[in-house]
């Protein structure tokens, strides 16, 4: 059976439970769903498929599969399951958000379960995914499990008292089109050119599937002969075991060419010994490094305990119990610099530490700022020739879609979660078509009518700006919310929670409820709760112009302070920022010297909060969606 069938699993109510997978052909066995028993014959293919009926949410339940190989599945709950997908701030885990200690001590949750999908690319559709099982909702369980997701798990476990299963299927980086099936995309009028060369490659072929194979063998290869010339790894610089002698000294945070190793670009090595107390022995750490440039492995006691591949993403990584002992412990890092300055890129020292993954009422901090032994070992001229990494395939249309979506097509769901854009931002007028496109092909592909659908719409970063501006993240924004005319679907707004510096915001709480909220207004019987207010309609009113929301029946209100992050201009489109005034559910906007306004702008910018101030809320505490009333 599918992978996504294990103990610990969550079935979707109120829909027939259907359950599938291979056997010897023409075998036949016997299911037993907590008492009740179906007789099951695989067809001469080996295929079997079985239905039991609807249920309501309960649990735990069994499932036994008796056969000549029998088996059970254990811990089995009915309730609400979402698949949840996106890119890197989907993946984005909760030992990485604001506080994390502290929602990982509260994160006991056993009616919440996540299934995580490992990243990989086919160019056909699959029935199964790489192999990974569910897992229950604990404190050190809860740290891997998607951030988005989990705070969008808990909210509605919290307001309907359910069981829920998150099916998280992300990957960092990636553009929308290889999430979206092949023939939805080859039908598509303004897709159709783009996609029908690889229409005839991947029929019947398995070309992908076998450049993976060799690609695997090849990186064997080649790190076996990377290790041979990085002296790092000859010598095993990280263990425990290694000493020292004649290593420099670097004062972190800082760049290593500050301290005497000037214009090196390729690997070095850092170790810095920490004193663990009797308190913190046996138990997982939350080691946290910020940011480092570029590329890392980080070990703890000799041992890997994680690494990073991108370089402005934050550097946490949760070290396991049976690492952490008494005394001396090793931190040991593998540092790949690029190019320019190398080493440790945060400037505040109090990012640099380790303490408790769950925190206790007295939690220890130990700071890792100071002095870290360093060495380099291998110049990047010298590097042996690497293997071309297929995965660059992974643009490619449906490819993810075959090996990641796919495998579920057949299960019952209550809905999805969508968090991607930053890799399509510079492609707005397409993704208002994409966008549509795979909410329809999903849909189609899963069967189950107009499954609920709920966007995160960008936060906010990139460049601050003082004057009105253009940008392509404010018009993704707009295509985000244009999908709203989809039926069933909902926009979570997080403008507010961005940071300009980093695309990874840690405030994943608010996505998560927001998104929640969005989901309880489509699908959980409050059609009259107030989430974000979005644009309706404007009027021109003499020198002025009146901007009409919907979801702000309880009326608006500005944040903070005066109402601000509008902009205004005449026939010229020549932008200006402009005053705005709050009238219950609508906004009156104007500026002195344009006696004839013809169109408005809000929140028009990368990061439109630190930027211009925008503070739109309504009085159930959402933040307004970015619009401009010049839609070309």
């Amino acid at each position: 059976m599918p992978y996504f069938f294990s103990d610990n699993m969550v079935l979707q109510r109120q829909k027939p439970i259907q359950l599938w997978g291979t056997a010897a052909p023409k075998s036949s066995f016997t299911i037993d769903f907590n008492g009740e028993k179906k007789k099951v014959k695989a067809e001469a293919n080996g295929n079997w498929k079985v239905t039991f009926p609807a249920r309501e949410a309960g649990g735990p339940y069994e499932i036994h599969v008796v056969s000549d190989s029998s088996f059970s599945f254990k811990n089995v709950m009915i309730g609400d399951v979402w698949l949840c997908s996106g890119q890197s701030n989907m993946e984005w885990p909760v030992s990485k958000v604001f506080n994390a200690s502290y929602e990982l001590r509260s994160a006991d949750l056993p009616q919440i379960r996540s299934f995580t999908v490992a990243k990989d690319i086919n160019t056909n559709p699959q029935s199964n995914t790489t192999k990974a099982t569910w897992q229950t909702c604990t404190p050190e369980n809860a740290a891997t499990f998607s951030a988005a997701a989990y705070f969008f798990a808990k909210e509605i476990h919290k307001t309907q008292n359910i069981p829920i299963g998150i099916i998280h299927t992300s990957w960092g980086g990636t553009l929308i089109e290889p999430w979206i099936g092949l023939q939805s995309m080859g039908e598509h009028p303004d897709f159709k050119e783009l996609t029908n060369p690889f229409i005839a490659k991947y029929k019947g072929n398995n070309s992908l599937e076998e450049s993976q194979q060799a690609y695997a063998v090849n990186s064997k290869n080649w790190m076996e002969q990377f290790q041979k010339t990085d002296s790092g790894f000859i010598e095993k610089w990280h263990s425990s075991a290694y000493k020292p002698i004649n290593w420099k000294k670097l004062v972190a945070p800082d760049y290593w060419e500050n301290h005497g190793l000037p214009d090196f670009d390729g690997i070095v090595w850092l170790r810095k010994e920490v004193n663990i107390p009797a308190s913190m022995a046996g138990k997982s750490l939350l080691l946290n490094l910020e940011t480092l440039k570029d590329l890392d492995i980080i070990y703890f006691n000799g041992t890997e305990v994680g690494r990073g591949t991108w370089q402005p993403g934050r550097r946490s990584y949760i070290v396991p119990k049976e690492l952490v002992k008494e005394g001396k412990n090793l931190i040991s890092i593998r540092l790949e610099n690029l190019s320019g300055f190398g080493g440790f890129t945060s400037r505040d020292a109090s990012q640099l530490w380790l303490k408790e993954l769950v925190e206790s009422d007295n939690p220890l901090i130990i700071p890792l700022s100071g002095e870290w032994l360093f060495k380099s070992s291998l110049r990047i001229g010298s590097y042996p020739a690497k293997p071309a990494d297929p995965a660059e395939n992974r643009r490619n249309p449906s490819v993810i879609y075959n090996a990641m979506i796919a495998p579920f097509a057949n299960l019952g769901l209550k809905g999805f979660l969508w968090y991607q854009g930053e890799a399509n931002a510079s492609q707005a007028v397409q993704y208002k078509k994409l966008l549509p496109l795979l909410i329809s092909d999903w849909r189609k592909q899963f069967n189950q009518g107009e499954l609920p659908f709920i966007i995160a719409q960008l936060s906010g970063f990139g460049a601050l700006t003082s004057a009105p501006v253009e940008s392509n993240w404010a018009e993704l924004r707009e295509a985000q919310m244009a999908t709203l005319s989809v039926p069933k679907t909902g926009l979570a707004v997080t403008i507010d929670v961005g940071n300009p510096y980093d695309v990874h915001p840690i405030y994943k709480q608010q996505v998560g409820e927001r998104m929640a909220a969005e989901a309880r207004r489509i699908c959980y019987g409050e059609s009259n709760l107030q989430t974000s207010p979005l644009y309706e309609s404007m009027k021109i009113e003499g020198n002025k112009i009146r901007l009409k929301f919907k979801y702000a029946a309880n009326g608006l209100k500005s944040k903070e302070g005066d109402l601000k992050g509008f902009a205004i201009a005449g026939e010229d489109k020549k932008f200006v920022w402009a005053k705005a005034k709050i009238e219950g559910s609508e906004v009156i906007v104007w500026q002195d010297g344009i006696e004839n306004p013809k169109t408005v702008r809000y929140a028009w910018a990368s990061s439109p909060v630190e930027s211009n101030g925008a503070n739109l809320y309504n009085q159930a505490g959402f933040p307004a969606s970015p619009f401009r009333t010049d839609n070309p």
